[in-house]
């Protein structure tokens, strides 16, 4: 797990199972990769995820999506780089989580809707992507395939019981009725600002369910799903490494799941835990995860990135494979600013190897 690893597991525990875990992807009647463009996935081949909504985060504005929207290679070209964007948080800045394991106290409705309000403020994060999106078009036209957002889903914590109301009951939340209500009430909520604020440039893909290992709620996940279904779209998630239900993931309701290989952030994990970690996805049909953070300026994690590209080419998943982008939560706007040419050039392999990737499934999509 990259915001806590393995969610308190030992480390060495998670090191001896790694091979384990291998052999048993390797073993497994797999269905191959989530396609590098896929109706599972609402056609998304690249998806940023973009930290918005704590109090600590980013404001987002327009100018700050623009390293994100399009790249300017050495030679001037501009093209288009992600074409998914995950609105994505798990604590509220202060007290209040939006998965279990965070902090001490879950969020309440009323931190439920001030995720929704962050998401859709003024000059800021969906309109302010909207305007940056709109800014690029004019110059290069609209993309062949539409950007698109996907929003947070909070877990609606096992036995929490000041949530709060709905009409003129207050919830219980160790009662699994109200926790899918609870998740209703958030689809319809988020959906009603969407509407409300109709972004001319950007669709609604879907819901990421934001707890990364199935834990308690397994019993309510595939009717969450079914209330994202109804809406017409789609349930995504993004497992750490050896979650439980990872291997699941289908059978839990979602549409798309992307495997976190949680290497990046520590050095004593070899990078076979890359292969491993596509050996998995490929027998689960899922895509696969980049991670990186404000290390990368280090000269000890510099070379891991370089890794997970490496290894992602040799093990098809550049060519292949639906793709998620942990971040950190703007090191990318950072590299892409820097005036350090290491730290630029780091922004700048990444934009390339994006910018590829959506030029190779724009020419698959022009081919159908």
């Amino acid at each position: 797990m990259r915001r806590r690893l393995f969610r308190g597991l030992p480390l060495l525990l998670a090191l001896a199972g790694s091979a384990m875990a291998c052999a048993a992807a390797t073993t497994t009647n797999g269905s191959g990769y989530l396609p590098l463009v896929s109706p599972a996935a609402s056609g998304l081949t690249d998806i940023a995820l973009i930290y918005q909504g704590g109090t600590h985060r980013l404001a987002w504005t327009e100018d700050q999506f623009g390293p994100y929207v399009s790249h300017t290679n050495h030679a001037g070209a501009e093209r288009w780089l992600f074409d998914g964007f995950l609105f994505i948080e798990f604590a509220n800045g202060k007290d209040r989580e939006y998965a279990s394991g965070y902090r001490k106290q879950p969020a309440r409705k009323e931190e439920w809707q001030w995720l929704i309000d962050r998401n859709f403020a003024s000059d800021a994060a969906i309109p302010a992507l909207d305007a940056r999106l709109g800014a690029v078009s004019k110059r290069l036209g609209a993309p062949a395939r539409p950007r698109k957002v996907i929003l947070t889903m909070p877990e609606p914590i096992a036995g929490q019981t000041d949530w709060g109301m709905i009409g003129e009951r207050a919830l219980d939340f160790t009662l699994a009725a109200d926790r899918i209500a609870a998740c209703r009430w958030q689809v319809e909520a988020a959906l009603a600002k969407w509407r409300a604020q109709a972004p001319a440039h950007l669709e609604l893909a879907g819901f990421y369910w934001v707890a990364e290992q199935s834990g308690k709620a397994r019993e309510i996940l595939p009717s969450v799903a079914r209330i994202i279904h109804e809406a017409g779209l789609r349930f995504f998630w993004i497992p750490y490494w050896r979650a439980g239900g990872a291997g699941d993931w289908a059978a839990l309701g979602f549409d798309a799941a992307y495997q976190q290989p949680n290497h990046f952030f520590h050095p004593e994990v070899e990078d076979a835990r890359l292969n491993q970690a596509c050996a998995f996805a490929r027998a689960h049909g899922m895509g696969l995860e980049l991670e990186l953070d404000a290390r990368v300026r280090q000269d000890l994690f510099r070379p891991r990135i370089d890794a997970y590209l490496r290894v992602f080419s040799e093990e098809g998943v550049r060519d292949r494979a639906a793709m998620a982008y942990y971040e950190g939560g703007g090191i990318l706007l950072s590299l892409a600013r820097s005036n350090e040419p290491g730290q630029r050039a780091i922004y700048e392999e990444i934009a390339e190897w994006v910018s590829g990737r959506q030029a190779l499934a724009d020419q698959r999509i022009g081919r159908r």
